[in-house]
Parts: structure tokens; C-alpha cells; sequence
């Protein structure tokens, strides 16, 4: 198995400012805008080796920028964001982004290419540095939602600001996130995940299957057996039923530390299986998003 975990699958949004300020109404704390040197404009929520990411269209003429083979970010983006909100394309945490890049190549998979940028920032004693990052594509064939990349962050401490990740509702990041895969479908994305972080990393349930990664796991279902877990699905989530990533599901110190801000906010939620499913899709991103009580990692 790879040492690659969930790091931050892309939610992608037509209004970005808009959508940031639903998840800062939910109790996130999220740095401004930033952009992409591709062209994508970006808003975060940060947690630690974790990001909760928003991504739109910022600079268009830079779309073709910084390819990886055939590959170009901000056009993968641009196709799929015109087709409907929500994950296109998924982050995978990595410290040694070429290693990780060679175990999923020597399993069957596809690497399109290498990534290098940076981006230049000031630290809070005002001196100025540059972050430095290595992207690893991944693709698979008949998963183009299911897109992913290795991500290494070579200088995290100037991504990792203290005083941005304690987020007033508690969340210190993800526990899963589930992909929606018609039972036709799975066997191809167990076979691309399974590429991705090992056969062994594979576990059969009673609704689907979960894949573990190094830093939470995957949960597949199908849309019937979503309903156990978040309740009615609306026919807007994920309706073309490519197989794709629908849900966040993050830890939280407390859930009574999340529903005042739900309530404030007028959002929607239900309470399931000692979950709150957030419901309302559509102010999202797409995407439902879940709060349960975890500890945080020492």
C-alpha cells in the first residue's frame, strides 16, 4: 500500500466567493482567494496535512499552462465545472510524490506527469518565501470525475498557519470521503482505487466498499445504499451517475460546537447513524457535506 491519503478532493464551484461564504456561515475559517498559476482561483479551508478546497475559474487565458503530458489542470477543471458543480478531481496527500507516483505505475496505473510551482508569500515576521509543490496526475479511463493527483508540499509550514485551522465549529478534517458508483460501475472503481493505494487497502461492506488510504478512506455506495447513510438523495447530487466523489465527511470535536452555526446559518441537516448529514447540495458545491465526533490525531 502507498502512503498516499485523502488530502483534498476539489470542490469545484461557478461562484466562488458566493460558495465561501456558505462554508464560512458553517463555522470554517477560510484564508481569501488565492489563485493557481493555471488559472484556477482557489479559497481553503485549512486542517493539518488536509485541505477543504473551493475551486473556480479565475484567469482564463492561463488554462493551458503548467501541462502534465496531455493533461491540463485548469482545462480538466473548466470541462467538468461546465457540465456541474462538485469533485472532478482529488488531491492525495504525499511525502515523496516520485515514489508514490512509481508504486501506482508498477500496479497498472497511469501517470500523465509532473507538476512543479510554487507561489510566493510573506510570513508573519514579514520576510518573504515561496511555497514549492510536486503534482503527480493520475487518471484512469471511464473515471474522469475519479481524476487524482499526488500532492507534495515541500514546505507545508508556510500552507499550515495555527491561526487558520481553529475552525469556531470544531472540524479538524476528513474521516472519508464517499464516492456514488452504480453497482455496474464498482468494479472499476474498486480496480482504480485499488491501483491507487494497494489491493490490500480494500474492505467489502454490506453497502459497498471502503478503501483505506493513509489519511482516512474511501467509502463507495451506490445511490440505493447512500439512503442508509445520508437519508434521500436529491435528484440534483451527482445526477449524470458518473461514478464520483459526493460527500466530505469531517471530524469534529463536538457536534453541539456544529449546530449552532447550522441553525444560524438556516441550513438544512438531518441527524443519522450519530452523523449530521448536511443536505443542501446545491449551497455546497454539489456535494452533501457530514460532521461526526472524532478525536484529533496527537
Amino acid at each position: 500500500m502507498t502512503s498516499l491519503g485523502i488530502d483534498h478532493p476539489l470542490v469545484c464551484v461557478r461562484d466562488l466567493a458566493r460558495t465561501r461564504e456558505t462554508y464560512l456561515s458553517l463555522g470554517f475559517l477560510m484564508k481569501p482567494p488565492g489563485m493557481h498559476p493555471w488559472g484556477t482561483s482557489t479559497a481553503l479551508v485549512i486542517f493539518r496535512d488536509q485541505l477543504l478546497e473551493l475551486v473556480s475559474l479565475g484567469d482564463e487565458s492561463l488554462l493551458d499552462g503548467y501541462p502534465a503530458g496531455d493533461f491540463r489542470f485548469g482545462r480538466h477543471i473548466q470541462h467538468w465545472l461546465a457540465e456541474r458543480e462538485g469533485v472532478p478531481l482529488s488531491a492525495l496527500n504525499s511525502s515523496d510524490a516520485a515514489a508514490d507516483a512509481a508504486a501506482v505505475v508498477a500496479r497498472g496505473g497511469r501517470c500523465e506527469g509532473t507538476i512543479e510551482f510554487g507561489r510566493d508569500v510573506i510570513r508573519d515576521d514579514g520576510t518573504p518565501d515561496r511555497t514549492a509543490t510536486t503534482l503527480k496526475i493520475f487518471t484512469r479511463d471511464g473515471l474522469p470525475r475519479l481524476s487524482m493527483f499526488a500532492c507534495q508540499q515541500h514546505r507545508r509550514d508556510l500552507i499550515e498557519f495555527p491561526n487558520w485551522m481553529s475552525h469556531p465549529n470544531g472540524a479538524h478534517g476528513f474521516v472519508s470521503a464517499t464516492i456514488l458508483a452504480e453497482p455496474q460501475d464498482q468494479p472499476a472503481v474498486k480496480g482504480w482505487l485499488a491501483t491507487l493505494h494497494g489491493p490490500e487497502a480494500v474492505t467489502e461492506t454490506g453497502w459497498g466498499f471502503t478503501v483505506a488510504t493513509g489519511k482516512g478512506h474511501w467509502r463507495v455506495v451506490s445511490r440505493d445504499a447512500a439512503r442508509a447513510i445520508f437519508g434521500p438523495l436529491p435528484e440534483t447530487l451527482a445526477p449524470d451517475g458518473a461514478p464520483s466523489v459526493i460527500s466530505l465527511d469531517l471530524a469534529c470535536h463536538a457536534l453541539d460546537r456544529v449546530r449552532p452555526y447550522l441553525d444560524t446559518a438556516n441550513f438544512a441537516y438531518r441527524g443519522i447513524g450519530g452523523a449530521l448529514v448536511l443536505t443542501e447540495a446545491a449551497r455546497l458545491g454539489g456535494i452533501f457535506l457530514t460532521f461526526q465526533e472524532a478525536p484529533e490525531a496527537p
